[in-house]
């Protein structure tokens, strides 16, 4: 579930509180309170949808998370160690290069952190032998580090491909978010055209409007599709041209910078193995600007 629908779901519960702690009133018209409990169990179903899509995802989340921590591990061992002899040669370049932490690559990106170790292992390895000479840094420690920065690279593609698999529980997902939010139009149309108790409205209205207003945030919510085979694509991300924000894909494809001021922006749309992409965005004062961009492969 990306986080739009996440922030939605929130301020349904809400507004289910609000309606269960008057309970008493609802009962007493048969509409309203058969409306009530059909919304209760779109709520029920999205719940236990998201549970499966978790579960059925979490073990390849994991295994991609345990694959970049020994990568960045191996690449960071490498980078302090070649960083001493590029100070002993005094080159300025390969010293900002190889001054890394761990801390630095889990900054970044899923594009940012390997473009930045496979610069940082490519430099290692074009100096191997001067490394080896005068740190005894052995040549295998280099072909293992190697080995795992191919195999987070090619684990990129692993989450997006679960998710591709479960598509159909996204779909599903999808069309009951629909039908709650129809769900609870109707409902409100109930409680202020049908109740008889202006606290109850009020609290109602009061609730739904302050937890609805959190859904619609001043910013840009940007969907990443592959140009050729119309997939999301999750290891996607934008950064905002001129300031210090960025965000990356989730699970369907999705970017969303919030707390932002109205006005027009540059959007960088980039992903590992596509050609980058450059979106004009005009952002108004409390509201989500919606935007769909498909990447070309590089």
């Amino acid at each position: 579930m990306n986080k739009k629908l996440i922030s939605k779901l929130n301020m349904f519960l809400a507004v289910q509180q609000t309606l269960q702690a008057n309970q008493t009133a609802i009962t007493e018209l048969p509409r309203l309170n058969t409306e009530v409990i059909q919304f209760g169990e779109y709520i029920n179903q999205i719940n236990a949808l998201n549970t499966t899509l978790s579960t059925k995802t979490a073990g390849v989340t994991n295994t991609v998370s345990q694959i970049e921590n020994e990568m960045i591990t191996a690449v960071c061992k490498l980078s302090r160690i070649a960083l001493v002899w590029a100070k002993d040669v005094k080159n300025i370049s390969l010293v900002v290069l190889f001054d890394i932490t761990k801390s630095d690559l889990n900054r970044l990106t899923d594009t940012e952190c390997y473009a930045k170790s496979n610069a940082i292992l490519s430099e290692i390895e074009l100096n191997k032998v001067a490394l080896a000479t005068s740190l005894n840094v052995q040549e295998s420690s280099i072909t293992n580090a190697r080995l795992l920065l191919t195999n987070y690279h090619t684990s990129l593609g692993t989450t997006q491909n679960a998710i591709k698999n479960n598509k159909s529980l996204n779909n599903e997902t999808l069309t009951l978010f629909v039908a709650a939010n129809e769900s609870l139009n109707i409902i409100t149309d109930l409680v202020v055209n049908v109740i008889d108790d202006s606290l109850f409205i009020n609290t109602f209205i009061a609730n739904k409007n302050i937890n609805d207003l959190a859904v619609r945030k001043t910013g840009v919510n940007i969907t990443v599709i592959d140009a050729n085979t119309q997939d999301a694509i999750t290891n996607a991300w934008m950064y905002l041209e001129g300031y210090d924000k960025k965000d990356d894909a989730d699970q369907d494809g999705m970017c969303e910078l919030y707390k932002m001021r109205a006005g027009n922006y540059k959007i960088r749309i980039e992903a590992l193995g596509y050609t980058n992409a450059i979106l004009k965005a005009n952002v108004e004062q409390g509201k989500i600007t919606e935007m769909n961009v498909s990447l070309s492969k590089a």
